[in-house]
């Protein structure tokens, strides 16, 4: 019997194919002059100015957005897998629930963005301005930090298993109830970031600062704690690297070993 070929299948625009996808959709009347009109027909828009659109629930799949200024956009609901996002700008922009998995957001301004429940399972993202940005419950498994500005931010509840947070500003960051399983923190800033409740088992902590970090009912079973300065981090309940139980701190934190923190 023979095989055919979906035609629906390999539409992705590369090369050649999108050079020419680009001219066509800009030679159509007022595309040239519209940003969001060209980035909807083309899904190209490299260094453009889309600061404010609405594109709530957009299908922007492999979309090239290199240097576009996206800042305060709503792209809540998004597709934009595998999408380019280097040095964009998207500070302060709705991401909530957005699908970027896949995406290079390599050196953006993501500073005070709404990442809320967000894909970004396998993305890149390194050298990013993530300050003060709403992570929580988000799906970032397999994804690369590698030294990003996290500080401030809320990772609340996120999946960053086996996720690369290597050289990566994480002070004062909440990091509670989040998994972390294998995840790399190797160098990186973590004072006064607090890991309530979090899944550390099997992390690489090596050569972190850790000053005042809270690990109340954290789990370090098996982390690489080598050469991490622990001795101004705070400890209840706490499962160690060892698997012996930790109660240091409980009178401090106002908790008790028969009382954890909810």
């Amino acid at each position: 019997m023979a095989h055919h070929t979906d035609p629906r299948r390999n539409l992705r625009p590369t090369g050649v194919a999108a050079a020419v996808g680009l001219t066509l959709a800009l030679a159509l009347p007022g595309v040239a002059n519209d940003p969001l009109r060209q980035l909807l027909i083309s899904r190209i828009c490299i260094a453009c100015d889309l600061s404010g659109v609405v594109l709530t629930r957009a299908n922007l799949e492999d979309a090239d957005l290199t240097n576009a200024n996206l800042a305060g956009a709503n792209l809540r609901q998004a597709r934009l897998p595998r999408a380019q996002l280097t040095q964009a700008d998207l500070s302060q922009a709705n991401l909530q629930q957005a699908v970027l998995s896949g995406a290079d957001l390599s050196g953006a301004n993501l500073a005070g963005a709404n990442l809320g429940q967000a894909t970004l399972t396998g993305s890149q993202l390194r050298d990013v301005n993530a300050a003060n940005v709403n992570l929580e419950r988000a799906e970032a498994r397999d994804s690369n930090w590698y030294g990003s500005d996290l500080s401030g931010s809320s990772l609340d509840g996120a999946v960053f298993n086996h996720a690369s947070l290597s050289a990566t500003d994480l002070t004062n960051v909440t990091l509670t109830n989040g998994q972390f399983f294998r995840a790399d923190f190797i160098g990186a800033q973590l004072a006064g970031a607090d890991f309530t409740g979090a899944d550390l088992r099997q992390a690489l902590m090596r050569d972190a600062q850790m000053a005042g970090a809270i690990f109340t009912n954290a789990d370090l079973r098996d982390a690489n704690l080598n050469r991490t300065d622990l001795s101004t981090a705070r400890f209840c309940n706490t499962r160690m690297a060892n698997g012996d139980i930790n109660n240091d701190h409980c009178a401090e934190l106002g908790l008790s070993p028969d009382r954890p923190a909810p």
